[in-house]
């Protein structure tokens, strides 16, 4: 308990008034004469003892009196939340996610963690300084502001199709409000409570009290679309027909749902299918360009995961040449891929895919070409084959090794590769500084410095169960390539004889480099940079902003397609979709959230209780309510009594 005008409290001395008026307060005698004075003399004792307690009584009453209000002058306060408080460095954390979007009774649950939110705000003093966190966006910068900024900031925020990282977003704002120099500190989190928001645990200082906020929910079924793949992860060419696999996750057992597959804005193919299941629908043909479209699902309350965004450019047979002898394997499947004209065969001048055997023509290629490097079945030949590699910039080289016996353990292409024997193959190891005259220790770009790899930092795209790599990607000074650790022959592989040998060649020429069909796309909420000659990236809701060609491009909370502009010309379109891990609507249990959130003291599911669980530290609420009504019943009581005793002096006979 505590007073904020403890100087009043000397008001306290005046409780000796009633104290010193009872001391000195004398009954005049008045004296009678009666025949019976035995029996006046004991009526006399008793109106004294009634007397007695009667002026002990009203001086009870008279100093509680006086005590109380004095207590109530100085401001009497109880420790706790729900008062004013010291100054405080305050962080508001909300999940602006996806699957906070969920309308639930004709509101979104966004909309009751935003409302809450503004109780902290309405809570909070002009001597504190608020930052306000989305966990949604996490490019966005937070900065301190005071009472109006944060609460204009919650009016503004939106909805973002990514992934809530709660526990990255704790973490980022108890280190906010831990650089603050104000004597308290507090994180306020608004959230839904999602279980796949609190994968990691939270890091940053325990002793920075959390107090959660979860919106309450009912038991939701959610559908959506996983993903989508054309031509089973290669380009349509251009005039044939293709086929989209939608891949539905989610709903019930026996539940079916519409799926709708739309190429700019109309709909090309329908059907319905069980969830949890993959639809196949057909589409084009399409003329050579970009196609932009997206495929949904009947929608159900979380409307975000209902679509799914892809884009990809219709091709033409590409051109491509073999440089070096051609085993014959080989030869047959590039013949049968130019028979049905999915490829052009010709030389190397105007080949877009250059199937390099042992390293050959790789030195002379543009760096618009890309290489399938396959490597010679001699192993005497490997030497020449690693200086190529070397001079060409690929910073690999092969080697010889005991690479007998090994099977696919995991793969990254849309191609079943499953039941390949592997009876022989090369180790493909990191080239040493002085095997590479280029100085490239990982893929590099144009320029010479250091790139990106295309599958991961590895670039492994197919590893196999002794742990080697089988095909790895990546990009070079002198263009992008894909190197095959077993030569291609029956004697090396069952791969020649299999059915995977077509898809995965034409998958490899079509490739190039990046996504051929561009319908993974790219995560909401995660960046991706465009192209170097880019100048601006226009939104799905037509917001055009600039961009340096250097930095990736942030903001993509919203789902859908992204134009990459040079000048008044689109470049390039990155389709943009939410993370499959937010249609996951599971909540976490309160046991979860202690033990990823070290340091939460509530986890508040009542909006209205949310005022009595913030601000612990605080000076809590003034009870000066029921001390008033103490005070007026103190008084009427006092007023009682007083006015018994007068009636009884006045008494006839008394």
């Amino acid at each position: 308990m505590g007073f904020l005008n403890p100087l009043f409290l000397l008001a306290g001395i005046a409780v000796l008034v009633p104290v010193i008026l009872h001391l000195f307060y004398r009954q005049e005698s008045k004296t009678f004469t009666f025949p019976a004075i035995r029996y006046l003399l004991r009526t006399e004792k008793d109106h004294a003892r009634q007397i007695r307690t009667q002026q002990l009584l009203l001086l009870l009453v008279r100093v509680a009196t006086v005590l109380l209000l004095v207590v109530l002058g100085a401001r009497v306060h109880i420790p706790g939340p729900g008062g004013s408080h010291d100054p405080t460095a305050l962080a508001l954390v909300i999940d602006n996610s996806l699957s906070a979007t969920i309308i639930e009774d004709g509101r979104r649950r966004l909309d009751t963690l935003k409302a809450v939110a503004r109780m902290s705000v309405e809570a909070a003093s002009y001597d504190d300084v608020i930052w306000v966190v989305r966990a949604g966006s996490p490019w966005e910068v937070a900065v301190p502001v005071g009472l109006t900024q944060a609460a204009l900031a919650i009016e503004e925020t939106g909805a973002s199709h990514g992934r809530g990282d709660l526990s990255h977003a704790i973490a980022r704002a108890r280190a906010l409000v831990a650089q603050s120099d104000l004597p308290r500190r507090e994180v306020h989190v608004f959230t839904d409570l999602q279980a796949t928001a609190f994968s990691e645990p939270a890091g940053g200082d325990a002793d920075i009290p959390v107090i959660v906020f979860a919106a309450p929910s009912g038991e939701l079924e959610n559908r959506g679309i996983d993903r989508v793949s054309i031509g089973g992860g290669l380009p349509p060419l251009q005039g044939r027909r293709a086929e989209a696999a939608v891949s539905i996750s989610g709903g019930s057992a026996g539940d079916t749902v519409g799926v709708r597959l739309y190429v700019g804005d109309q709909v090309r193919a329908a059907a319905r299918a069980p969830s949890g299941t993959t639809v196949r629908l057909p589409m084009g043909p399409f003329p050579s360009g970009r196609v932009d479209g997206h495929a949904e699902i009947d929608p159900d309350p979380l409307t975000g995961d209902d679509r799914h965004f892809f884009s990809f450019m219709v091709r033409d047979p590409t051109p491509v040449a073999a440089v070096g002898p051609t085993p014959f394997f080989l030869a047959e499947a590039l013949a049968v891929l130019a028979e049905s004209e999915r490829i052009s065969l010709g030389g190397v001048g105007r080949a877009a895919t250059l199937i390099s055997l042992g390293g050959e023509g790789l030195q002379g290629r543009t760096s618009s070409q890309s290489a399938l490097v396959v490597p010679p079945a001699d192993p005497a030949r490997l030497p020449a084959l690693n200086r190529r590699l070397a001079e060409a910039g690929v910073p690999y080289r092969y080697q010889a090794g005991p690479g007998e016996g090994a099977r696919i353990a995991q793969s990254d292409l849309p191609v079943d590769l499953e039941g390949l024997d592997i009876r022989g193959f090369y180790r493909v190891v990191p080239a040493e500084p002085a095997d590479n005259p280029t100085g490239t220790a990982g893929t590099t770009d144009g320029g010479g410095g250091t790139s990106r790899v295309v599958a991961g930092d590895d670039g492994s795209l197919v590893t196999l169960s002794t742990g080697d790599p089988w095909l790895v990607a990546g990009t070079a000074p002198t263009g992008p390539y894909i190197l095959l650790a077993s030569p291609v022959d029956e004697q090396s592989t069952t791969l020649p004889t299999s059915a995977a040998m077509i898809p995965l060649l034409e998958w490899v020429i079509e490739r190039r480099f990046g996504d051929a069909t561009g319908v993974s796309g790219v995560t909401a909420g995660t960046s991706f940079r465009p192209s170097p000659i880019a100048s601006a990236v226009r939104a799905p809701d037509g917001t055009v902003q600039p961009v340096d060609g250097d930095q990736p491009f942030l903001q993509t909370e919203v789902a859908g397609i992204y134009q990459v502009l040079a000048g008044d010309s689109v470049v390039e379109a990155v389709p943009v979709n939410p993370p499959a891990a937010e249609g996951d609507l599971a909540p976490a249990s309160r046991g979860e959230v202690g033990r990823t959130v070290p340091g939460v003291r509530d986890i508040v599911d009542d909006a209205s209780a949310w005022s009595r669980h913030i601000f612990r530290a605080g000076r809590g609420p003034e009870p000066w309510r029921p001390l008033l009504a103490i005070i007026l019943a103190l008084l009427v009581l006092e007023t009682v009594v007083a006015a018994s005793r007068a009636l009884r002096t006045r008494r006839p006979g008394a």
